[in-house]
């Protein structure tokens, strides 16, 4: 049930709000004062559209108000109960920014936002989308005739979407369309089945098999006779192998040979040469020598350094004599310049005084000059005896180094002896093993082990040639044989298609039936529905008695049809427009009875409209004393006042709608209590 709908900048409604409750809620104005707009207001809080909107007749914008004030925005709020729950729908659209808000709650919590998701939510709590809406609830201006104005034809299609129906005829179609499809594939599968049948491919594969198995018995004794003459290579190879170590051996054994006689010729005449070089010397006396001479080199040495010592000791004597001569002559020149006292104690001093220190000062210095002159002999003297015990080293050091080359000769000497007798037994050995060696060689005919092994690894050559021969042929037999099992499982894997196929073609077949039943008994079972609530409505909301019955049946399309005289008649060729009316009335309410029974929601705008005084009046008693046993709510949009005087004191709410069309004001809304 829908509780209240609040409006703000909604077409003509600049703040207007009403509230509803179960029976019929009516609203009634004059032309354009904005009755029609409450409830497209209604269905597109719910859905987002409207059926004028949906068929562009309008747009967003056409929904904001212009007029008596131009606004930006427009504001819908709207709530309704099912199973005992509060349903909360705000949405707000802006110019040329279409719905900016959308928004549903339950009981307070919010549930989803963003438009597409508020009505999904909707669909999911009224368990009814918008077409179904549109055709089975709301009866849009002038609308009521809905039905009779889809053409003939066409009205299955229709009522099929609203029952559902339509997904089992698209199920059926592409059950039908799938169904050609497998039969096609199946009879080209069933072609190629009869043409593989025709190549005999089961007795072809027996009679390959059979050929390959002879050709590979051909190639056994091949095979074996290429394994022996293997093994004999290998056998031969092997002596030859020996013998060929045996030769390598024997020709490093003689150049062996030829080095080491070489190396006793070279070493015999440098010994002869050396030894002429040092005759009469003996390593002995030779080391002795070395010996004296590292003792006198290390003692003039010592000499050496002694002697540097005193001689840096006599400089620095110098050194300190000549610093103390200098403060001497300072001392005097000082004493020459000094005045009548002295600078230091300040006390008097006389020219006899200054005499007999400068005396003094002169008389130390001629004694310092005279060690000055000591000193200068010492040095002298201490730098030829240097001087000449450095010759004397080098001397010494000269003879040493000879001594050394001469120790170095006789080891050298010594050391070539010692080669020279190594390689004259190395020589005694070599000459021993190339006599075994060649004793060895001369006992085989290693040319004749080469032929022969040349001998076998022809003939093996001619068998390979032979055997690559039936290996090929193997090959090829092998490669058709293949091709024709291929070929003979694509048969087998056809043949198992085809039955496939058409178990798959029976199943839908049968499951195209089924639809078809399904889809014939769903329709028996709405026109039962509808024409059952129809007979109870027809009985009530007809005044005369010319028309005692309407029911909807099924003639290729649906037909709507009442009951005369002369019996039953479509009502798409009766003139009366107020009949047509009434029996679309009739049928609109049993489209809702029977597509949203937990609603029974039914929203009427102008349904007086063809319809003449009495039908009105009784229109009017059924609004009030019998509406409330076929549906829970109605609204009812009208310009006719003799609705309002009958329907006042039914359960419900009436409002009356006033607006300023002369100067384009706004929607006035008042409740008539």
């Amino acid at each position: 049930m829908i509780t209240r709908i609040s409006l703000r900048g909604w077409k003509s409604h600049i703040d207007s709000e009403l509230e509803f409750s179960k029976g019929v809620n009516a609203i009634i104005g004059i032309m354009g004062s904005g009755k029609t707009s409450i409830m497209d207001a209604v269905s597109f809080a719910l859905y987002g559209t409207f059926p004028a909107l949906q068929s562009k007749k309008i747009t967003i914008n056409d929904l904001i108000m212009r007029k008596p004030q131009k606004k930006t925005k427009a504001e819908i709020g709207l709530d309704f109960l099912v199973n005992g729950s509060t349903y909360s729908i705000k949405k707000v659209i802006e110019a040329d920014k279409g719905t900016t808000l959308a928004e549903i709650r339950k009981d307070g919590k919010l549930l989803d936002v963003n438009p597409a998701n508020v009505t999904r939510q909707v669909e999911a709590v009224l368990q009814m989308d918008y077409d179904l809406f549109s055709r089975a609830v709301y009866s849009e201006q002038n609308g009521l005739d809905y039905f009779l104005r889809v053409p003939k034809g066409q009205r299955m299609e229709q009522i099929d979407g609203m029952l559902k129906v339509d997904r089992f005829e698209d199920a059926r179609e592409a059950s039908v369309s799938l169904s050609n499809k497998i039969s096609s594939t199946m009879k080209e599968k069933a072609r190629l089945v009869s043409q593989l049948e025709k190549e005999m491919l089961a007795d072809r594969i027996l009679n390959l098999g059979n050929e390959i198995e002879s050709i590979k018995e051909e190639a056994k004794p091949i095979k074996e006779r290429i394994r022996i003459l293997k093994n004999e290579q290998i056998s031969l190879s092997q002596k030859l192998s020996g013998f060929e170590k045996l030769e390598s051996e024997s020709n490093k054994l003689n150049r062996e040979l030829q080095g080491v006689k070489s190396a006793i010729n070279e070493l015999s005449s440098s010994l002869k040469n050396k030894r002429e070089d040092i005759k009469g010397k003996d390593s002995a006396d030779v080391t002795k020598q070395l010996g004296a001479m590292e003792e006198q080199i290390k003692t003039t040495e010592e000499e050496i350094r002694r002697k540097r010592d005193l001689l840096t000791e006599q400089k620095n004597h110098i050194a300190s004599v000549d610093t103390r001569i200098d403060l001497i002559d300072s001392g005097i020149e000082e004493l020459q310049k000094l005045a009548a006292r002295c600078p230091v104690c300040d006390s008097p001093i006389t020219d006899e005084k200054k005499q007999v220190l400068i005396k003094s000062r002169k008389s130390e210095r001629k004694s310092l000059d005279i060690s000055l002159h000591d000193f200068q002999d010492r040095i002298i003297t201490l730098s030829n005896d240097i001087q000449s015990l450095e010759k004397r080293l080098r001397q010494v050091i000269s003879e040493r180094e000879k001594l050394v080359h001469l120790s170095s000769d006789l080891k050298l000497i010594h050391e070539w002896e010692k080669r020279l007798e190594e390689n004259q037994i190395r020589r005694s050995e070599t000459e021993t093993k190339l006599a075994f060696l060649e004793e060895q060689l001369s006992e085989t005919n290693v040319k004749d082990l080469r032929t022969e092994l040349q001998e076998k690894t022809a003939e093996e050559r001619g068998l390979e040639v032979r055997l690559n021969s039936i290996r090929e042929k193997i090959m090829d037999r092998e490669e058709m044989l293949r091709d024709l099992m291929q070929r003979n499982k694509l048969l087998e894997d056809y043949r198992s298609e085809v039955m496939h196929d058409g178990k798959a073609i029976d199943s839908l077949q049968a499951f195209v039936k089924a639809l078809k039943a399904t889809q014939d008994q769903l329709r028996e079972e709405f026109l039962k529905t509808v024409n059952k609530i129809m007979a109870v409505v027809w009985n009530e909301l007809y005044p005369y008695a010319d028309f005692t019955g309407i029911q909807l049946i099924i003639d290729k399309d649906y037909v709507l049809q009442l009951k005369g005289s002369e019996g039953w008649i479509s009502v798409d060729g009766i003139a009366s427009g107020g009949e047509r009316s009434m029996a679309c009335l009739a049928l609109r309410i049993a489209f809702s009875l029977s597509f949203i029974p937990n609603l029974r929601w039914l929203i009427l705008d102008e349904p007086t409209h063809n319809l003449d005084s009495n039908a009105i009046s009784q229109f009017v008693e059924v609004l009030r004393e019998k509406m409330p046993s076929f549906t829970e709510q109605v609204f009812l949009i009208t310009h006719d006042e003799r609705i309002s005087e009958g329907v006042q004191g039914v359960q419900g709410a009436l409002y009356r709608l006033d607006r300023n069309k002369n100067e384009d004001g706004a929607t006035q809304v008042k409740r008539w209590e």
